[in-house]
């Protein structure tokens, strides 16, 4: 999970749009009926034709890494439009812009209405989310304890262990808020660690992201042409789990890549270039 491209935002004609879909929650008496709306009118107006989610679609892609990522993976296709506040636990947030990330369904669909806060009132970490076959109730005041890429930059929270695993390791100090809130995050709602599939992944994404700097670094002492070059920067940018690559250039100004990988820390000590992509 990387933090999104900030400033992407839709025309104000489709922000206008969203608050009038808004509207027909928020007038509603109960949290219950405002929870059960929410549920119901979004599948209506989430279709493919209109034209305010096919707008919304467009920027959310914009603010995908490479080739549409995931948000939460960096693997799959994103394909769904994804709620950080789960609608039917804040239907206020349904038809929110500031909600939405484009997810894919093996990572949206075990996500759910997972939630978790850390209470206003006695700064507890708490679970909103019912339990199965429950109804929601309204959640007590609270700021949310699920990372939130649209304005945190969840490598704050991990890093990526590089050296063999490419597991993520909770970085924040044990027992304070951002420890609890990375480890729900990463290892109870979206199992980043658990799924081995992911994990290989982001092996092979090290080999290949290794490989691009390799023939970029090769290329540029030849004496291509900057036009050259710039298309294999864009393509390095394309690749999946842009986590990977990040991580590469955080352990590289760190200084403890060459402990890891010489070959790739010389690779940015000929290319430092490659430390701003």
């Amino acid at each position: 999970m990387i933090q999104l491209e900030q400033n992407i935002n839709p025309e104000q004609e489709i922000i206008d749009k969203l608050k009038v879909y808004q509207d027909e929650i928020d007038g509603l008496e109960t949290f219950e009926l405002r929870s059960e709306k929410a549920k119901n009118i979004f599948s209506t107006r989430n279709r493919i034709g209109n034209t305010v989610f096919d707008a919304i679609k467009v920027k959310l892609t914009e603010m995908c890494s490479g080739a549409r990522r995931c948000v939460y993976c960096e693997d799959s296709v994103a394909d769904e439009v994804e709620h950080i506040h789960p609608k039917d636990l804040y239907p206020n947030f349904c038809f929110y812009w500031d909600n939405y990330v484009y997810a894919c369904g093996n990572c949206n669909g075990p996500k759910n209405n997972k939630f978790a806060i850390f209470r206003k009132d006695d700064g507890s970490f708490h679970i909103v989310n019912p339990e199965r076959g429950m109804k929601a109730t309204e959640p007590a005041e609270g700021n949310g304890a699920l990372i939130n890429p649209r304005i945190e930059d969840p490598l704050d929270f991990c890093m990526l262990d590089l050296s063999s695993t490419f597991k993520f390791v909770v970085i924040a100090k044990a027992g304070t808020d951002d420890a609890l809130k990375a480890n729900y995050t990463y290892n109870e709602v979206l199992r980043l660690n658990e799924r081995e599939f992911l994990r290989k992944a982001r092996k092979n994404a090290y080999t290949n992201y290794k490989s691009r700097l390799g023939y970029y670094t090769t290329q540029k002492f030849a004496g291509d042409t900057q036009d050259k070059l710039d298309k294999l920067i864009e393509n390095l940018k394309q690749e999946a789990h842009p986590t990977v690559w990040k991580e590469m250039q955080r352990y590289h100004s760190k200084g403890i890549l060459e402990n890891i990988d010489k070959d790739l820390n010389n690779l940015f000590i000929k290319s430092p270039e490659a430390l701003k992509w």
